[in-house]
């Protein structure tokens, strides 16, 4: 095989499916390949070792836009929809974003079009055309994107965030952008500012490009020789020194008020860069101890004393000078009395663990959780592989770009104590969020309220005493479900021929179990991997009876989960995770990960599950904070409500987020443990068990169920799943929204639950999506959110059609859909054969792509076996159907469903002072 004098192979996992390959081309630029001959999809990444921090003082938002501009025609495909359309004719598609030092472009396409796409995609890096023209276009798009955010709560505390920093250093530039900032100067057009960015950043010294496909790596490696046209410049001008923080910045209280009731205290410690640690990932161990949910840790004592609901360690910004690490915790109402004792808590656990917690031991078990996951990689989307490797290959060394995620080399004690010391409240910045917090600056950009004042000598004393009345905290003690056998289990011997098609015949299949228990299993033959996932759906038919009956199995929910997450955080730690959530017509535990341990996993939690009871604190910690983000629902982007209200329109049982808040008012804890046991009598318990697991062990844990829950009982309330049928015609809904974007969806529903219904739904929405996109956003930019989907609702099809604009009517927005669709129409009755049948073929591509890990594949069975009747067979039926389909069948259909016999809703956001 003919390997480039300057490749080599970097390390990776045996259990990898890829081939990899790095090389440098002429111009300097470095390139990975990856090759998997099972691929059905070919995928590209190119980063830029530059974004927002490198934008001009008096441009900020440049990066941003640029990476919006490029994709707007270049000198060989001038018009500025061509790559767009290239991408979506050849089955595929991109996206881009821009961070504070990198950009990263990536798209997917079928592997026979990736040469020509290619060639496109290399273009738009190499001969951008930034025409004047959409240059003011865009920067609408932008503008609108900015507006968007403007009451974004984490947009706001990242503002104060900047704004609380040092100014001289670049992270307190505003990288977002918008009409302003990026406005023409005199003499300086905005065309060229971007060019001037793209000429300095954008160059070989500068970037990386990653490949993956089923080509062989010789082709590869030709497919990416055209990126020698990037120039060769040398590296540009390194980002300054500066600190984040001046001295007067660390030691400080921040308290911010949100726009929604919130109560939440983050304790930031200023760290210097991590990224040369990444090999011993010193902070992620500190964060693990510091984080620990386990019984005797930080966040448990605080959650017995009921002063917090959530604790986690270890977030926060990090960047080539600096780290933020941070402490962030979710107050109760009783917290908001008790802040002082809570942050004596955070640093007296801080000084433990420098005493007693830095351990070998403990590091071990992370480091061998580390190398299972790596010897174990879930199996990703190209696209999402290529995206991720082309950072990594930023940050790591060459050999490392795969393994680099992964490694932990062993525990730096000197380091670990030396950053531990710097965990003091000198060096802290204490931000308190809450409403009726006392502010007296505002942000600029997101009008952001807050305050920052220095600690006083007396505060930084009193953190630093030991809490009176604090258990002593523990380390965590030997994990006992780090798993033991790691290597899959033998295939049963009855396992059929089409054993790896998951679209013919390779299904879940009913299995023995005791009465009251549906239970779903299969092995699976083509994951060979030692980890499983188990489903299990209680199905409570009183649940959606009424609204308080369906916020009472959610505020259950939330409290079992908390219950569970401190027993077992250390099964979550050993790579077995789980999730508690109100699904449909009852609650859904899910269980993922390595399959040794799941079945005494499974079990314990099945036993936590029937003898769980809460507390009365717990109760109204819970039941305020589910109604306040209920309450809050009109605050949220306005898209959101709509999506949601739309389900409350369409389904029977489902409720908006105002009826849960309201039948919860005079929610008491005695009547909530009263109508508990009526709530959940009568359960219909369904199972699926899939991956490495055998029938034996399905039915043992199926048998379990019976015997731990004796909730579970025959039948003898059905659980109703029914979708609302519109009425001929267009109904209307508004709805109350205090966000000052404006929002606008259509929805358009089918008559028949026929596969040839869906057909027609799936190519009428793959031929109007990318119409719809660039005709209201690109052309007539009425806002940032624009989109198109279709949307089953219990196999009733559909199609939304949405806008979300800061400047537009909704009734303007209504209008605008409706004269796309007259549009749409008339372009459908002389469209070109070609596109009708590449459209075809995209869906088809689209409904046959073979899952690309366990989990995908699981989470298809369980949606099948949930809201499709268990046929698993659906995606190759409908397939079939849009094969048959002919355009003037599709032209007929769409006249008929989108104007003769439309039966369509719309919905518009309106403000207080509209009618509602």
């Amino acid at each position: 095989m003919h390997m480039t004098h300057n490749a080599f192979i970097p390390e990776s996992s045996p259990h990898d499916p890829h081939a990899y390959r790095w090389i440098w081309l002429d111009n300097g630029l470095p390139v990975l390949l990856a090759h998997n001959s099972d691929l059905t999809q070919s995928a590209a990444s190119f980063a830029v070792n530059a974004g927002h921090f490198q934008d001009p003082e008096d441009a900020t938002g440049v990066a941003h836009f640029l990476e919006h501009m490029l994709f707007l025609g270049c000198r060989s495909f001038p018009a500025p929809e061509s790559f767009a359309e290239a991408v979506q004719a050849a089955n595929g598609h991109y996206n881009a974003w821009t961070a504070t030092e990198h950009t990263n472009y990536y798209l997917t396409v079928r592997p026979d079009a990736f040469s020509a796409i290619l060639e496109h995609f290399r273009c738009l890096f190499t001969e951008p055309l930034f025409a004047e023209e959409w240059v003011d276009k865009e920067r609408l798009s932008i503008e609108a994107e900015y507006q968007l955010k403007r009451q974004d709560e984490l947009r706001r505390l990242y503002e104060v965030h900047k704004l609380t920093a040092n100014p001289h250093h670049p992270f307190a530039k505003f990288s977002v952008g918008n009409a302003q900032t990026l406005a023409d100067h005199p003499n300086l057009p905005m065309h060229q500012r971007l060019r001037e960015y793209w000429q300095t950043y954008y160059t070989a010294a500068n970037a990386a490009l990653v490949l993956i496909g089923p080509q062989s790596m010789d082709e590869l490696e030709a497919l990416a020789e055209q990126f020698n046209a990037l120039p060769s410049s040398r590296l540009p001008e390194a980002l300054p020194e500066t600190p984040i923080y001046l001295p007067e910045q660390l030691g400080s209280m921040i308290y911010v008020r949100p726009l929604k009731e919130s109560s939440r205290l983050i304790v930031t410690f200023s760290f210097p860069e991590i990224n040369s640690d990444y090999l011993h990932k010193t902070t992620s161990f500190i964060a693990h101890l510091l984080g620990d949910e386990g019984p005797g840790s930080l966040c448990s004592e605080l959650r017995a004393k009921h002063w917090i609901s959530e604790l986690s360690a270890g977030g926060g910004m990090s960047g080539y000078n600096f780290k933020d690490f941070n402490l962030n915790i979710l107050l109760t109402d009783d917290g908001l009395e008790h802040i002082d004792e809570i942050l004596q808590a955070c640093y007296y656990a801080i000084r433990e663990i420098a005493a007693h917690g830095l351990r070998d031991d403990l590091y071990a078990e992370r480091q061998q959780m580390q190398e299972l996951n790596y010897r174990f990689p879930e199996s990703q989307r190209p696209i999402d592989l290529a995206a991720q490797l082309s950072i990594n290959m930023l940050h790591y060394q060459p050999q490392h770009v795969i393994s680099g995620d992964y490694r932990m080399d062993g525990l730096r004690h000197q380091f670990a104590q030396r950053l531990l010391a710097e965990m003091t409240p000198e060096r802290s910045r204490i931000t308190l969020i809450h409403r009726d917090v006392e502010t007296d600056q505002v942000g600029h950009y997101y009008g952001a309220e807050y305050r920052i004042e220095a600690l006083s000598e007396v505060q930084k004393q009193r953190f630093k005493q030991t809490p009176k009345g604090f258990a002593a905290l523990q380390s965590p003690s030997a994990n006992p479900y780090i798993p033991k056998r790691i290597e899959a289990l033998p295939l049963a011997e009855n396992m059929p021929a089409s054993a790896t098609d998951e679209r013919n015949g390779y299904w879940p299949q009913v299995v023995q179990a005791p009465a009251g228990i549906t239970l779903w299993h299969l092995q699976d033959a083509t994951f060979r991997e030692p980890q499983a996932h188990i489903y299990l759906s209680l199905r409570l038919p009183m649940t959606t009876a009424n609204a308080r009956n369906n916020s009472i199995s959610r505020i259950w929910c939330e409290l079992a989960l908390e219950d569970l997450n401190e027993q077992f955080y250390a099964a979550e730690v050993a790579g077995m995770h789980f999730n508690l959530f109100p699904q449909q017509s009852g609650v859904t535990l899910h269980i993922a990960g390595f399959s040794d341990r799941q079945p005494e996993l499974f079990k314990a939690l099945m036993r936590s599950l029937a003898e769980h009871r809460s507390s009365e604190q717990q109760f109204q910690t819970v039941r305020k904070q589910l109604q306040r983000e209920w309450q809050a629902m009109n605050q949220n982007k306005p898209i959101n409500h709509l999506f949601a209200l739309l389900h409350h329109q369409l389904q029977y049982g489902a409720y908006t987020a105002q009826e849960l808040a309201a039948s919860i008012d005079d929610l008491d804890f005695e009547l909530y443990c009263n109508l508990l046991p009526g709530m959940l009598r009568d359960a219909q318990v369904i199972l699926l068990t899939h991956g490495d697991i055998d029938t034996a062990t399905a039915q043992d844990l199926a048998s379990w169920v019976k015997q731990s829950l004796p909730i579970v009982s025959q039948p003898q309330l059905q659980v109703q799943r029914t979708v609302k049928r519109l009425s001929s015609g267009m109904s209307e809904t508004r709805f109350h929204s205090e966000h000052s974007d404006h929002a606008c969806a259509l929805f358009v529903q089918g008559h028949t639950t026929e596969l040839h219904e869906k057909a027609g739904f799936l190519v009428i929405n793959q031929l109007l999506g990318p119409r719809f996109f660039n005709q209201l956003r690109t052309q007539q930019q009425l806002g940032y959110l624009v989109g198109s989907s279709y949307l089953p609702m219990h196999g009733l099809p559909g199609l939304l059609c949405y806008i979300q604009s800061p400047h537009t009517s909704p009734q303007a927005l209504q209008q605008a859909m409706e004269a796309f669709l007259a549009d749409f129409a008339s372009e459908l009755k002389t469209l070109d054969p070609n596109e009708f049948a590449n459209a075809q073929q995209s869906v088809i591509r689209q409904m046959q792509e073979a899952a690309p890990s366990l989990r995908v594949r699981a989470q298809r069975y369980w949606g099948a076996i949930i809201n499709n009747f268990a046929n698993f067979g659906l995606a190759s039926q409908i397939c079939g159907e849009v094969e048959e389909l002919s355009l003037s069948e599709l032209q007929a259909f769409f006249a008929s469903r989108f104007n003769t016999d439309r039966c369509a809703m719309s919905l518009q956001s309106c403000s207080d002072n509209e009618t509602k």
